[in-house]
């Protein structure tokens, strides 16, 4: 199911999620105060927007209650304003609210005036690694919410020979492919529907956690 996002805050680590959401299908606006940051993403969204996210009109005109997350991707450095554009879209009725910090001290800030999930890049990277060591095929992991996760694997058995619409994902699991690495690094994304995919792939997914499993992707 397509859903809607806002990404404030588009620097590295922003603009990697609002890319990956959109490859993934997912509308999603992005807003930053840097037009360098904006117009870096701005091919790749739906829309990209300059402007004071800490203003608090020019959130409530964005229709926030209609975006299924919002993502708070400000630098660590301006954690006051992380802190009050997260007051900010409580108050103006967001729906799930995901904040970045830097430490535990500016996570339990960010919890008590309204963050749904804290994301902490540093810590998270760690947890990836070691995700990434204990599932079978599986060379990297982002978890992005409390059960969803972008993964990319080895192509298993599963996927030999067979293109998208022969392995229907999607419509079985609720799983989407992003991307498609082939032997000679070349990559697709999304991959042709009509691709065959062969052992040595490298496969880019995201999708529940539970079917994720299910699937044998996930431990």
């Amino acid at each position: 199911m397509k859903k809607q996002f806002l990404i404030i805050g588009l620097g590295r680590f922003g603009a990697s999620i609002a890319r990956t959401l959109a490859k993934a299908g997912h509308n999603v606006i992005g807003i930053d105060q840097s037009e360098d940051r904006i117009q870096r993403v701005a091919a790749e969204i739906n829309d990209a927007i300059k402007c004071n996210a800490t203003d608090a009109e020019i959130i409530e005109s964005l229709s926030i209650r209609d975006f299924d997350a919002t993502i708070v991707a400000i630098g660590e450095k301006y954690i006051q304003n992380s802190i009050l554009v997260t007051l900010i879209l409580k108050e103006k009725g967001a729906r799930r609210i995901i904040a970045k910090a830097g430490t535990l001290t500016q996570g339990r800030v960010l919890s008590k005036v309204g963050a749904d999930v804290i994301v902490y890049p540093e810590k998270d990277m760690g947890e990836r690694v070691a995700k990434s060591l204990t599932s079978l095929n599986v060379l990297d992991f982002l978890e992005i919410g409390p059960e969803v996760s972008i993964i990319e694997i080895i192509a298993p058995k599963l996927f030999t020979g067979q293109n998208l619409v022969e392995l229907n994902l999607r419509h079985k699991y609720g799983i989407t492919i992003i991307a498609v690495k082939n032997s000679r690094n070349e990559i697709k994304s999304p991959p042709d529907i009509n691709y065959r995919f062969q052992p040595d792939d490298i496969v880019t997914l995201i999708g529940e956690n539970k079917q994720l499993r299910k699937l044998g992707f996930m431990e």
